[in-house]
């Protein structure tokens, strides 16, 4: 009785977290159309930067953790039983780390361009980071 209880628990909690995550996202993705259309880097200033990044990784995490969850649907990789409270839990940190390639390239590019050296540094980077959360370090 307690066991069933308590997957009940962690598939509301994983049930909350999808939908908080879709919230964030969507803000995000309203809050970085705004800024796009409405201002220019010039006239918002080193806060709105700042702004801009953290919502555009907002907006890149929830599409990440999407990505992330349909690859481990379909490559199958999860058990059945386990398939509801690993799956999200999994996605989501894997989101987390992926999430933060386009950042990376963005703001390498707001420096001027991008290279082939550097998308070769962002790519070792995320690939180290993957590896890490793999094996449960991050």
């Amino acid at each position: 009785m307690a066991i069933i209880r308590a997957e009940e628990g962690i598939l509301c909690y994983n049930s909350l977290m999808n939908k908080l995550l879709l919230m964030i996202s969507v803000l995000a993705a309203v809050v970085l159309a705004a800024m796009m259309f409405l201002t220019s880097p010039s006239s918002i200033g080193p806060v709105g930067v700042l702004v801009f990044f953290t919502t555009s990784y907002l907006f890149f995490l929830g599409l990440a953790a999407l990505g992330c969850r349909l690859f481990f649907m379909i490559r199958g990789k999860i058990n059945k039983a386990k398939a509801s409270t690993n799956l999200s839990k999994k996605s989501l940190r894997y989101g987390l780390v992926v999430a933060l390639a386009p950042v990376a390239l963005m703001l390498v590019g707001s420096f001027g361009g991008i290279s082939i050296g550097e998308v070769v540094i962002v790519v070792f980077l995320e690939i180290l980071l993957c590896f890490l959360t793999s094996r449960n370090v991050i």
